[in-house]
């Protein structure tokens, strides 16, 4: 070991490559520092002065906990206690107050480090997240306004909607003995508006359901529920020739009921886009794992699309075909990519013109 440099009084001794490393943390923009085996802080670099002010030695020992509050103190401590008698890493995240005042939060992270066999210290650092909490806290909020706005407004207006139909529909039977066919064509023009209102209001009351619905994750058995989607689109068209190809075995952990509704959401998908072929054609399976997470896939033999519009795909009420091509709203895969969202997950597609789609969903593994 180098022998001892000099240093100010009342400082540590301090070694020369002690040195090298303090005057490289010195540079760094992030809060490092350096606790001995008893608890005791013995090194805090210039980015720590820059937030709480003094100058070394000041906050050296415990010293360092009066800028720290109160409850976070008592939180990391009890974490010391623990990594100390294990002499593993020590994590988590505190309030400091800073030198103007206001209250900083930074997540810490510390390393302990051995030599000849024993506990010498803990090497730390700790990032200032404030601004990162303050977004992520606004991002929150913002959400759930949009989420409240969202059913408010779906629910406020299903009474104007009922009542519209309902004297459409008196409109209609009073004008009928006139003869009259540009009245009644004016009012079945209404009726159809206020039924096409009353599917957005339906899918809008979708969308907030998978947002707001707490998630109660269970394994989940994937082919199941496909199995069952498929056996419903088929009651509805018991004359359609159509084949699944299903993998079996397909599990995941996730929330049941919002797995059931994206699965009903890609095959009913599928089943539309395929209902111009002599044979519908879909399969499920498992196209890629990781250990992070699993990739599933739903593909038909439809008419295909560009890959140009595909990120128009997952966005609600956003369509690449006609109502009178193909029915529908633009909320199916809407409310499969707002699932797969919730579990951070998500969801992409690939295609041709006339050779089919396949939408995947990748959930990640829990």
């Amino acid at each position: 070991m180098a022998e001892p440099t000099t240093v100010a009084p009342g400082a540590p001794r301090v070694t020369q490559p002690d040195a090298f490393f303090r005057a490289a943390a010195d540079q760094a923009p992030q809060v490092m520092w350096i606790v001995n085996a008893k608890g005791a802080v013995t090194y805090l670099n210039q980015a720590w002065y820059t937030l709480v002010g003094g100058a070394p030695p000041k906050w050296y020992g415990h010293e360092w906990g009066d800028v720290v509050e109160p409850q976070d103190l008592l939180q990391m401590r009890e974490r010391w206690k623990t990594a100390s008698t294990k002499g593993t890493i020590f994590e988590g995240t505190r309030r400091v107050k800073a030198i103007d005042g206001k209250w900083h939060t930074l997540s810490y992270k510390a390393t302990p480090v051995f030599g000849k066999g024993k506990l010498l210290c803990w090497v730390g650092m700790d990032a200032d997240i404030t601004e990162m909490m303050a977004t992520a806290a606004a991002l929150r909020f913002a959400n759930q306004e949009l989420e409240a706005f969202s059913y408010t407004v779906s629910h406020d207006l299903r009474t104007p909607l009922v009542t519209m139909q309902g004297f459409a529909s008196m409109l209609g039977k009073h004008v009928s003995h006139t003869g009259d066919a540009k009245v009644s064509h004016y009012v079945e023009r209404i009726s159809e508006a206020v039924v096409h209102m009353g599917r957005l209001v339906d899918g809008l009351l979708a969308l907030s359901h998978v947002t707001r619905r707490k998630l109660q994750h269970e394994d989940v058995d994937l082919s199941k529920l496909t199995e069952a989607a498929f056996e419903m689109l088929q009651r509805t068209q018991p004359a359609r020739a159509a084949t699944l190809h299903l993998q079996p075995g397909l599990h995941v952990n996730a929330d049941g009921r919002l797995m059931a509704s994206l699965l009903e959401n890609l095959l009913g998908n599928a089943w539309k886009f395929t209902s111009g072929n002599a044979h519908t054609d879909i399969t499920v399976g498992l196209a890629a794992e990781t250990p992070k997470e699993r990739v599933f896939f739903v593909k038909d033999n439809g008419p295909g699309f560009e890959m140009a519009h595909a990120s128009q795909l997952f966005s609600a009420f956003q369509r690449l075909h006609t109502a009178s091509e193909f029915p529908g709203l633009g909320i199916g895969l809407a409310t499969v990519s707002r699932v797969a969202l919730r579990h951070g997950g998500r969801t992409w597609a690939e295609s041709e013109p006339g050779k089919g789609a396949c939408f995947y969903f990748a959930l990640p593994v829990i």
